[in-house]
């Protein structure tokens, strides 16, 4: 009973804070503009905020192993709400800037202990469990900018109060379902664990960066390109993350439980063909396929996502899962970080197309390289 209530308090919780980003992340490329008057460093808004998740990232996995996940959830979503307070009162960019810097050092804890905890609770249906986690998570993404063009309609507040307001419930959740009871200890593993364990996890190593990357420009570069060059409005640009996070949330509600069955590998290569067609369609297809590319590219990052963090999962010793994800997004912010430099550096087109010819080619590799999975578990 006790492991339904904490998934079930802690999609909802994730659930209400990514509804209150969904709303701040709609009106901070806005605000962005009003307070600098150009895109051209736009990229820094993503590179802040990987800063911050890439420092945070191992601290927070070893603190949830070694004291328990409950702690250093509801310290997150504290730390993601006095990010939305700072973005509230911004007045210059680098009060943004800032802003963002906390925002990633909130979330880095969620994302590290989230899906180990829920590893532990389902050792046998773990892509499920993770798959309905991230689907909440992108499932609130997809509803806040709607939330917020309401709020602006009916009641004109600030979104960022919102969002701050979200993260205070979403840590009462975590301290109401989720129990005290520390992560296992972790097992001592012997060089020949290490040195499998690393073979088979080297591809997916190479695969988290450009999955990183790709990430970057959506929170970034791209919904400002969006904004200044093809001059989307606020609704329009509403509509681009609805279908993008309905794309996210319904690939990880399938395909989770589909790669429990089998396996993960197949499902990691058919997302980064996914993100790959998806990024080309969006720069250079017609207005006509605008849509279907927006959900192609959708489907593939939530196929990505939930596979590959699985199989991380599952390959590491219990106890030290938490840390493991540290290290999954640690890897991941690299590219987070320097996807959107790339695009400032050769344009956002460029860089979209780069991007997308080195995740055909990681896809290709991962299927010729077989990545065993789910032997290096430790009682």
């Amino acid at each position: 009973m006790h492991r339904a209530l904490a998934l079930v308090g802690l999609c909802l919780a994730v659930f209400l804070a990514m509804v209150g980003m969904g709303m701040a992340g709609l009106a901070l490329p806005q605000k962005y503009i009003a307070l600098s008057g150009s895109m051209r460093c736009a990229g820094w808004l993503s590179s802040f905020f990987a800063i911050a998740s890439m420092a945070c990232q191992y601290p927070a996995g070893r603190l949830a192993d070694r004291f328990g996940y409950r702690p250093v959830l509801t310290c997150g979503f504290l730390l993601m709400a006095a990010a939305a307070g700072v973005f509230g009162l911004a007045d210059t960019t680098t009060a943004i800037y800032a802003g963002r810097f906390l925002q990633g050092a909130g979330e880095a804890p969620v994302w590290a202990s989230a899906p180990a905890l829920l590893g532990s609770l389902y050792p046998d249906n773990r892509g499920r469990a993770m798959g309905f986690y991230n689907a909440s998570f992108h499932l609130g993404l997809m509803l806040g900018p709607i939330a917020g063009a309401w709020q602006a309609r009916r009641f004109g507040g600030d979104p960022f109060d919102a969002f701050a307001w979200l993260c205070i419930g979403a840590a009462a959740l975590v301290l109401l379902t989720v129990r005290t009871t520390p992560s296992p200890r972790p097992g001592r593993a012997t060089p020949n664990d290490a040195s499998a364990m690393a073979r088979s996890l080297w591809p997916v190593a190479c695969c988290l960066p450009l999955f990183g990357a790709v990430y970057g420009l959506i929170t970034s570069s791209i919904p400002v390109h969006f904004t200044t060059e093809e001059g989307f409005s606020q609704s329009r640009l509403g509509m681009f993350f609805f279908w993008l996070y309905s794309g996210i949330a319904a690939a990880q509600c399938i395909t989770g439980r589909l790669s429990d069955r089998y396996g993960r590998r197949p499902f990691m290569a058919g997302g980064m063909l996914g993100i790959a067609a998806g990024l080309i369609g969006l720069f250079t297809g017609p207005q006509s396929l605008f849509l279907a590319v927006t959900i192609l590219l959708g489907l593939g990052l939530g196929t990505f996502a939930v596979s590959s963090m699985a199989l991380v999962n599952e390959s590491v010793a219990r106890g030290s899962q938490a840390t493991a994800s540290g290290y999954y997004y640690l890897v991941w912010g690299s590219g987070y970080f320097a996807g959107p430099l790339l695009a400032n550096g050769v344009g956002l087109e460029a860089g979209a197309i780069t991007l997308a010819t080195c995740l055909f080619c990681a896809a290709v590799l991962c299927c010729r390289r077989p990545m065993r999975q789910g032997v290096f578990r430790r009682p």
